[in-house]
């Protein structure tokens, strides 16, 4: 059994990610792999892709709606990461364009024999109590064979329980991750030292208030890769408050085609990433004919047939603004919010419309249980992460219609779709009002 005492909340996220990174490391070398999943929670389903080809890798996502016209309409956007060049591609198929990002490397982030020390907190700081998180691991000694794989069942558990005086006050938390795992990497290999990364929404932030952390494990250590599971987080009265499943769709370790891992021929650079998530008339004409090809009526979407000038739809500008939080999402949930307006028949644009609907997201605060869930499940290879996040936002429209829409409310985790949730809350009240 360890035990980890920090002063500052930071340095524990610091130990314990680091911790999560030692244990993905590859134990050998492998040829090149293709790794498809599918994660469901709360009615959402995301499917992801992960290519691997020696230093190279690819990863997509895919988000599925109930409405196939939002799904046609969401903008689907591949990472290449190309650790030979130093560089990462975000690539938008639909539209022929590709965004270019640097690495920022070990070398180039700090001058060798230096560290960088992390800001001081800005005004007074007051200390909070005692976080005490318990993990165990069990193996029921279960066996399948799982793509050609022989899978252990292995269930976790993680406990996490506050004191009364700690910055959150009083709470008790459960997550039980019950999965099949497998020894297998998912890595790809890196001839460069890359920066250690931490989550977008967990930088520059500072605390007013510091917890000392207390972790104790047990049972199982790195318990492999996840192949299918399920994750469950419970309340105080000891029932379920939500779930997560994940299943592999393929894994398979055959050649692939280098052209997965290039820019390809053709494709226009582009130095703004909102480009890649624009909707155009070909996204229209796309969820017109997913609504057709399913069956669900497909008034109210426009066809390819009256794609020119659009006539007679109507437009409508959107506008965000982050207070606090949030601001690693902002790209995703844009692109969300203009899949939902575009699959009601309705045109999205940056700048003014005859509608005008302007998101300000006032507050967007994690708790804590949703932080530690997200690096817990670095160690149980369950993707997402649990708690709950609470959003304080209002939404305003304007233009040839008014409303107001006001959320203020907690939401399953993970962050994305927390604020997607609460996006969804607000267009409900106010797409009504749209004629």
């Amino acid at each position: 059994m360890a035990f980890l005492r920090s002063n500052s909340m930071k340095k524990y996220f610091r130990i314990l990610f680091a911790a999560g990174m030692l244990i993905s490391v590859p134990t050998g070398v492998f040829a090149d792999v293709l790794v498809k999943q599918r994660v469901t929670m709360g009615g959402m389903k995301m499917q992801s892709t992960k290519m691997i080809k020696g230093s190279r890798e690819r990863t997509e996502t895919k988000t599925e709606f109930d409405d196939p016209a939002a799904s046609a309409m969401y903008p689907q956007v591949a990472t290449i990461t190309q650790c030979d060049l130093k560089r990462k591609v975000q690539l938008s198929d639909k539209k022929r364009l590709y965004l270019l990002e640097p690495l920022q490397t070990m070398t180039e982030q700090t001058p060798r024999g230096e560290t960088v020390a992390e800001p001081p907190p800005s005004g007074p700081t007051r200390k909070g109590g005692t976080v005490t998180m318990t993990t165990m691991g069990r193996d029921t000694g279960e066996r399948r064979t799982i793509f050609g794989m022989q899978a252990r069942h292995i269930i976790t558990t993680m406990e996490m329980n506050s004191s009364a005086d700690s910055c959150n006050g009083a709470s008790q938390m459960k997550m039980e991750y019950d999965g099949w795992y497998v020894d297998f990497s998912a890595d790809f290999s890196c001839p460069i030292k890359l920066a250690p990364q931490r989550p977008e929404n967990m930088m520059n932030r500072k605390p007013d208030c510091m917890d000392r952390y207390v972790t104790k494990a047990s049972g199982v250590g790195d318990p492999g890769f996840l192949l299918e599971g399920t994750m469950k987080m419970f309340g105080p009265d000891g029932k379920v408050q939500m779930s997560q499943t994940t299943e592999t769709l393929e894994l398979t370790r055959t050649p692939l085609d280098q052209a997965f891992f290039e820019i390809p021929s053709g494709y226009a650079e582009t130095r703004d990433s909102q480009d890649l998530y624009k909707i155009t008339r070909s996204d229209y004409a796309n969820a017109g004919q997913a609504r057709k090809d399913s069956g669900a009526p497909t008034s109210g979407v426009p066809t390819a047939g009256n794609m020119m000038g659009m006539p007679g739809m109507k437009s409508v500008g959107l506008s965000f603004a982050f207070a606090s939080g949030g601001q690693a999402e902002q790209a995703e949930i844009q692109a969300y919010v203009q899949s939902k307006i575009a699959a009601k028949g309705l045109r999205p644009t940056t700048g003014a419309g005859d509608y005008n609907l302007k998101f300000d997201f006032r507050q967007v605060k994690e708790s804590t249980g949703s932080k530690i869930g997200g690096m817990f499940s670095k160690a149980t290879g369950v993707g997402g992460s649990a708690g709950s996040v609470t959003i304080d936002m209002v939404a305003t429209l304007t233009g040839a219609g008014s409303g107001e829409a006001k959320v203020k409310n907690k939401f399953d985790g993970p962050l994305s779709n927390a604020v997607k949730a609460a996006a969804d809350e607000a267009l409900n009240q106010l797409l009504a009002n749209i004629k």
